[in-house]
């Protein structure tokens, strides 16, 4: 494991089991609850993807986006309430930009995990996505020549955990709508 992938892992450790906390109450064998469940990954998901400039650490950014799976999916479910997207933050440089692809990126890995979980027919799309492991490899080197010193890993460490603690919020939000609720 590189410097900076274990500094960064490290660092949001605890962010990433409160996330894992907070989604961890979604039953992903109830079409309604895992409906909730994926549009609080949307609201998170479709924000950052529409405001990162993410070609800037990885040429392959626009192969990698997950949004229209999660639209894709999402259609195929109950209606559960009103999209409600997380603010993004500036991404004033790479280090920040890769912090934040270090967690979008980095939730495939668990998505795949999670689809295996899924009941027959229930859409998969968004959680299956297909992530070869050179994808994540090659990633995780860009992000090492992003952070090569301090400062660029600070500011990877605080976009990173803005980036959970906005996928937190928005699974705690989500998580108390019912359908119907008129969110």
């Amino acid at each position: 494991m590189t410097p900076s992938r274990k500094a960064l892992r490290a660092a949001t450790a605890e962010a990433h089991d409160r996330v894992d906390a907070a989604f961890g109450d979604f039953d992903l064998t109830d079409r309604e609850s895992y409906a909730r469940f994926l549009a609080a990954h949307a609201d998170v998901v479709w924000a950052l993807e529409a405001a990162l400039p993410g070609e800037r650490v990885t040429a392959d950014w626009e192969d990698r986006k997950r949004g229209a799976l999660l639209r894709e999916d999402l259609a195929q479910l109950p209606k559960v309430g009103q999209a409600h997207p997380a603010s993004p933050p500036v991404f004033d440089s790479d280090a920040a930009i890769a912090g934040t692809l270090y967690v979008l990126e980095g939730s495939r890995l668990g998505g795949k995990f999670l689809a295996r979980s899924l009941p027959t027919g229930f859409p998969r799309a968004y959680l299956d996505s297909d992530q070869r492991a050179e994808k994540w490899q090659q990633l995780l080197a860009a992000i090492d020549d992003s952070l090569r010193d301090p400062a660029a890993l600070e500011a990877a460490r605080t976009a990173a955990l803005a980036t959970f603690a906005a996928f937190e919020h928005s699974a705690e939000n989500w998580r108390k709508v019912q359908i119907g609720d008129g969110r």
